[in-house]
């Protein structure tokens, strides 16, 4: 099968000649477009992986200090522009590189969660939790404009070409926020955001985090495939393929562990897992996150040859 191919009859929940593959870390495009499209185009080209991952490595800009502590910040952030040569029009750039020059490919276009923005902004979760202490509507406010930037450049990468935006959460792990936290300062800025990616067909939501991830407080979120670090966090894909019957999972293998080692027996050995768990239907292998930058692109050619060894009818 084609990656194209083959990425759709998974989402399909159809029978596939072995799992989709998709491995990634970041690049250092300093800023430009090209930069960052050549990098993809180099990476996940040069692999043969099933997905061009575009990573958010063209970030959203900063505010002026770095952070912000007072109400008055929030207030104060600005709506962005999202066309070329505006704040946030470099990833839709990148993505346009991209499509031209791989027409058949799968691409994905990576974006943080408003929620992960805020959390960067405001030092972290003590941070934020001291702000909604102090004024809850002014943070409730610069929310609400960064999930309509956030959803603004989704629209535009799925306008460039992107088949889906991979929607990377923060706050559910990690012990950084308790529930009623996240279902007041996440999730509807979430669903906010989300609402204006309803163009993409391979859209995937990122829960971030390595511990104590509360994956069911954005089990309902719409979109059709479901990525974590299953193995880090002890979230057995099974436990969400049961859970969520229509969702494509995306996971198995440990973006730190045998794949960073080189060690292929355990690596195929996960996947082989991978596969079981999930009857090999609905699954993109993939690391739960970003495998280390300076992995050795020996362990990533490896993870490519093992994948058409993992497939088990």
């Amino acid at each position: 099968m084609k990656a194209r191919e083959r990425v759709r009859a998974t989402l399909a929940g159809a029978a596939v000649d072995r799992p989709p593959l998709c491995l990634w870390h970041h690049f250092r495009p300093q800023g430009s477009p090209a930069a960052l499209a050549d990098a993809t185009l180099a990476f996940f080209g040069g692999l043969d992986f099933d997905l061009f991952k575009i990573m958010p490595d063209l970030p959203y800009p900063a505010p002026p200090d770095g952070t912000i502590c007072a109400p008055e910040g929030w207030l104060a952030l600005p709506r962005l522009g999202v066309e070329a040569g505006e704040p946030l029009g470099g990833m839709a750039e990148a993505v346009a590189l991209v499509r031209r020059a791989r027409p058949e490919a799968v691409v994905l276009a990576t974006v943080f969660s408003p929620l992960a923005l805020a959390l960067r902004f405001s030092a972290g979760a003590e941070g934020l939790s001291r702000l909604a202490g102090r004024d809850a509507s002014a943070l409730h406010h610069g929310l609400g404009i960064l999930a309509d930037n956030v959803g603004a450049a989704c629209a535009a990468c799925l306008r460039a070409g992107a088949d889906g935006i991979y929607f990377a959460t923060a706050g559910l792990g990690d012990g950084m926020l308790e529930a009623d936290a996240y279902q007041a300062f996440g999730r509807p800025y979430d669903l906010r955001a989300l609402r204006r990616c309803e163009g993409g067909w391979c859209n995937v939501v990122h829960l971030h985090g390595a511990s104590a991830l509360h994956w069911r407080w954005a089990a309902d979120y719409p979109v059709p495939v479901v990525s974590w670090s299953d193995r880090r966090t002890g979230v057995p894909l099974a436990e969400v393929a049961h859970a969520l019957p229509g969702r494509t999972v995306m996971g198995g293998l440990d973006e730190t562990g045998a794949l960073v080692r080189g060690d292929q027996a355990a690596l195929a050995a996960e996947m082989h897992d991978a596969v079981r768990q999930t009857g090999g239907r609905r699954l993109i292998l993939a690391g739960g996150c970003s495998v280390p930058d300076d992995t050795p692109d020996a362990h990533l050619r490896m993870a490519r040859a093992l994948v058409d060894e993992a497939w088990a009818p």
